[in-house]
């Protein structure tokens, strides 16, 4: 029995190993070849007649020369090191600090008004609602939660511009960038410069703190979700903060659940690895008190989820913002038969017709009879080739899919001096546009490589953030998707994941790149 409880253990690692590498190799793969690296013309209808200029060339450049010269020159790799790496308690914070302060600026300067949903949020915040409003939120009650975070929002700063939400917007993302670093710095404090410094580039080139919407909102409670439940195991911590962290998990998973249902994919995670590890666990004398333990977990987050669950439902419930028609929610079977149509992403032709049916009854009816009839057309060769196809849609895009979808933003850049330049990189026919899209894929790809090229580190944090990356590539696959702007809910997981094995990937790849500096520093001072 123990040789099977072990060779279990061993298989389920195994598999989290192989689909976890090959969704990972495939995502980098797709990256490489995305438009978006296209020298010139992007080719896209938000850029069309637009291409890349000096600043790419520039970027280019100024990367091909830093790495050369940390290769080839001693002198210039000692002191690079000596300023961020052993005064890297000093620089990081420093620039982690710039970068927040342009985030600052540039949101000061743009703040444009957004359409789609976060648009109908914003205008839910608005005193007069249009029955075409109030029939959005009656279907889709998801955003009620965040119609009425910003809600309150509006009443305590007695304002509703688009400028405040921007702000809000990034101080929800930088505190998942922080609870990130600590999350880190409670694992292993010798990564934590490292940490910084990804998260300061990362975040640089993220102009989606402009848009006030689920994705960024749920990015500090997925963080905190990892961060509780990293306390929580922390065997040195005293028994009480990890009673509070369990506590504070199911507070975090609830909170997710109402703002953005589809990120609680790393609590998933958990679980499933934490199960795993029970057959690891079982063999030897604190099998009882291992046993204990978990069951004392799963208690108290049993405790906070329902406690936290309870109180918000009846908030939900009881609002007062939007009248809004019971029963009228829109199916998830929707989102799935939505997910198999077209390219795999927003259809607004059963957007529409979801409007128009009596009753959910007749929504799932309706959802059912297209899914099974969309399956067939493509058939089981046709639907692999399909979701390999909307796999490159769902992930090859470092920019998360910026300006594609439609009228997102249609604000054109018509400022002067700073807001003009800012306008340029972000805005629709902006003259930095293609340059900004070159830069952000260049950051998503050396991020994925990151990731793809850390297989040396395995601990069960690295395995619940692997499968939680697999598990978030598998929901889109079956559910709506098509961009990878869904992908930003999951950029936790993703920047974590990078810092953890930052260390094994950089040694992987100085032990490759060692002949480098082989005799070359020696030949260089003598010329």
């Amino acid at each position: 029995m123990t040789k099977f409880k072990l060779a279990f253990f061993k298989f389920g690692n195994h598999l989290i190993d192989y689909l976890f590498y090959f969704f990972i190799f495939i995502s980098l793969y797709f990256a490489l070849m995305s438009p978006n690296l296209t020298l010139g013309d992007t080719l896209t209808p938000q850029t069309l007649g637009e291409g890349t200029t000096w600043v790419t060339i520039v970027f280019l450049l100024l990367m091909v020369g830093i790495a050369s010269a940390f290769f080839v020159f001693k002198k210039f790799r000692l002191s690079m090191l000596w300023l961020f790496k052993d005064k890297g308690s000093i620089v990081a914070p420093i620039i982690l600090s710039l970068v927040i302060l342009i985030q600052v600026i540039f949101v000061l300067h743009t703040h444009p008004s957004i359409g789609f949903d976060p648009g109908a949020i914003h205008e839910g915040l608005l005193p007069d609602h249009s029955n075409e409003l109030k029939a959005y939120f009656s279907m889709y009650t998801n955003n009620l939660a965040l119609l009425l975070l910003q809600h309150q929002i509006a009443v305590f700063s007695n304002s509703t511009s688009w400028l405040l939400f921007d702000i809000v917007n990034v101080i929800f993302l930088d505190v998942a960038v922080l609870l990130n670093i600590l999350i880190v710095a409670l694992i292993d404090r010798q990564k934590v410069i490292a940490t910084i410094y990804m998260h300061a580039i990362r975040i640089l080139v993220f102009p989606v703190i402009l848009v006030p919407y689920s994705d960024v909102v749920v990015m500090p409670l997925v963080s905190g979700l990892i961060l509780t439940y990293v306390i929580a195991q922390k065997s040195n911590f005293k028994l009480v903060w990890r009673l509070f962290a369990t506590l504070g998990n199911g507070f975090f998973l609830t909170a997710i659940y109402f703002i953005k249902p589809s990120a609680i994919v790393p609590m998933i995670a958990i679980v499933a690895v934490e199960f795993l590890y029970l057959f690891r666990n079982s063999v030897g004398i604190d099998v009882q008190w291992q046993k204990l333990k978990s069951i004392m977990i799963a208690l108290l987050l049993c405790v906070g989820v329902v406690t936290s669950y309870a109180y918000v439902n009846h908030q939900i419930e009881s609002q007062q913002v939007i009248e809004i028609a019971p029963h009228r929610t829109v199916p998830a079977i929707h989102f799935i038969n939505m997910g198999v149509s077209g390219n795999g992403g927003y259809n607004a032709k059963d957007a529409l017709a979801m409007g128009r049916q009596p009753s959910q009854k007749a929504m799932v009816d309706y959802s059912k009879k297209h899914l099974i009839a969309r399956l067939k057309k493509r058939g089981f060769f046709g639907y692999i080739k399909f979701l390999i196809s909307k796999q490159n849609r769902n992930s090859s895009d470092g920019t998360f899919a910026w300006l594609i979808e439609g009228n997102f933003m249609t604000a054109k850049p018509t400022g002067a001096g700073l807001t003009r330049l800012f306008e340029d990189f972000v805005y629709p026919e902006g003259k930095y546009l293609s340059d900004f899209r070159y830069i952000a894929q260049v950051v998503w790809i050396l991020l994925l490589s990151m990731i793809a090229l850390g297989w040396r580190s395995k601990n069960k944090l690295t395995q619940i953030l692997r499968l939680s990356i697999v598990g978030l590539f598998m929901y889109l696959l079956i559910f709506e998707g098509g961009r990878s702007r869904y992908l930003i809910q999951g950029l936790p997981v993703f920047w974590l994941m990078a810092a953890l094995v930052l260390p094994d990937t950089m040694a992987m790849l100085r032990s490759k790149l060692k002949w480098l500096q082989k005799d070359v520093p020696t030949q260089t001072m003598k010329n």
